[in-house]
């Protein structure tokens, strides 16, 4: 009889330890789904993982918190069609009207950008893009942009904008002079037209030419946003109360002299 029990035991221990461990790799890990291509902020590094300040203040949250996380980066256009089909439960992004009627935003940002308006120095509208005084201005310039910007597609929309595939293709155009005026974070176009310059064939004369001059935009604030139908949407007040210390004790000003500076 007690070899009988044994073995019962032996095979509920087991059962117990594959149900735990399926739980915990699957449904009770946190997924943020974010983009590829929008260094130094975030992007896949050359082993194909994520990278870069956004990845970093996350994964010290959810580290602090004692939370799993699975962060994975893709076209951004498929990263938030993952969270809309449910297979990931957060993006890190501005809180759009269109983006909070399916998810909740942290009270506290995860960063905050400052915007310029890219143009080329000998853009024959260039004095006329240099006295740009409000979005309104924009009107009759030929602006480019890339799919998924919701910050563009919240402002821009009503204007004449060219959207591409991404960040990489909008400063090649603009350096191509296919467009007047890209409006975005200044170090994302900087890096990634250093990353240009690296990677790919591009007239360096025509990079050169790139500027960028003060937009009438408000600061950028990007946060977690995570799906209203979420296990996990309960657990924005403590990340909020985890942003603030990080911020308090100086630690979200490290990750950015890190990647920035």
């Amino acid at each position: 009889m007690s070899s009988i029990v044994a073995r019962i035991s032996k095979v509920i221990v087991i059962l117990l330890f594959v149900y735990v461990s399926t739980a915990f790799c699957g449904e009770n890990i946190f997924f943020v789904a974010d983009d590829m291509d929008a260094a130094p902020y975030v992007f896949a590094n050359s082993e194909n993982r994520p990278d870069g300040i956004f990845y970093d203040i996350v994964e010290l949250a959810f580290k602090r918190m004692g939370i799993p996380l699975k962060y994975e980066v893709y076209p951004w256009t498929r990263a938030q069609m993952l969270v809309k089909t449910k297979k990931a439960d957060a993006l890190i992004t501005i809180p759009t009207q269109r983006r909070l009627k399916y998810l909740e935003p942290s009270q506290e940002p995860v960063f905050v950008m400052k915007y310029k308006i890219f143009t080329q120095l000998d853009n024959p509208k260039i004095d006329q893009i240099r006295s740009i005084k409000s979005l309104s201005d924009l009107k009759g310039f030929k602006i480019l942009d890339y799919i998924g910007d919701g910050w563009a597609e919240k402002n821009l929309s009503q204007y004449d904008v060219q959207w591409s595939p991404n960040l990489t293709s909008v400063c090649k155009m603009l350096a191509a002079h296919r467009g007047d005026v890209f409006v975005q974070d200044e170090f994302m176009v900087l890096n990634t037209i250093k990353n240009i310059r690296k990677t790919e064939v591009v007239k360096n004369s025509d990079l050169d030419h790139i500027i960028s001059i003060d937009a009438p935009v408000s600061p950028i604030q990007f946060h977690l946003l995570i799906r209203k139908d979420s296990q996990f949407r309960d657990l924005i007040p403590a990340f909020d109360d985890t942003i603030r210390s990080m911020r308090d004790e100086g630690e979200l000003e490290k990750i950015k002299d890190k990647w920035i500076n």
